[in-house]
């Protein structure tokens, strides 16, 4: 994932501070968990924080793991824009998922999904939900399949070039997971160029 996204709203680059903080906890993290958190909270840009402080949730004791989660999850919104809150939340979604609170991260996806659409410019949310569904594709296809819907619904692919690349990105990947699984998505896209062009690309059509 890259590791900083900067809407055309948000003009300030972030301090070496937070760059230098957030790479010190994902060190540190996995032995000294303690010591991760305290140094993540003092990380100033949001973006940065809420990456650092999901790692520490990847290592923290199974009692601390909510409250930093949910910690991660507040820093994403203190992000100056939707953009870079929607792009951010595949952190915090991840370790939440991984460390065994499903229940948690499906409703804390729902909540993020709701911003989505204030997303803009359309390659911005293009961008943001293409983070947020690798993310989550890759821990479970059920978890990731809202995320799929709001694609459909937000990003037409005949709209923008991004938006192609991305239903050719998950098409491929669920080809390569199941053979055969291309032709759901290319099913589900609205008709168009971009359709036709997939379903070539698949010998579809």
């Amino acid at each position: 994932m890259t590791a900083y996204l900067r809407s055309k709203l948000v003009p300030d680059r972030p301090t070496m501070v937070s760059v230098h903080g957030r790479a010190e906890v994902g060190r540190i993290a996995p032995t000294d968990p303690a010591r991760a958190l305290a140094l993540a909270h003092t990380i100033p840009d949001a973006w940065y924080r809420a990456q650092a402080l999901s790692c520490v949730a990847e290592h923290a004791r199974e009692s601390s793991i909510g409250s930093i989660a949910g910690q991660a999850i507040a820093a994403a919104y203190d992000c100056s824009d939707a953009y870079n809150t929607v792009a951010v939340m595949s952190w915090p979604l991840r370790a939440a998922w991984s460390r065994g609170r499903q229940a948690y991260a499906r409703a804390e996806l729902d909540r993020v999904l709701r911003l989505a659409p204030e997303v803009e410019p359309l390659a911005s949310r293009i961008f943001a939900l293409n983070c947020l569904w690798s993310g989550r594709n890759a821990a479970d296809d059920a978890f990731a399949e809202p995320i799929w819907q709001a694609i459909l619904r937000l990003c037409n692919p005949d709209h923008h070039w991004r938006a192609a690349r991305l239903y050719r990105h998950i098409a491929e990947v669920r080809e390569q997971r199941q053979a055969g699984s291309a032709a759901s998505v290319i099913a589900a896209m609205p008709e168009g160029k971009a359709k036709a062009a997939l379903a070539r690309r698949f010998k579809l059509a």
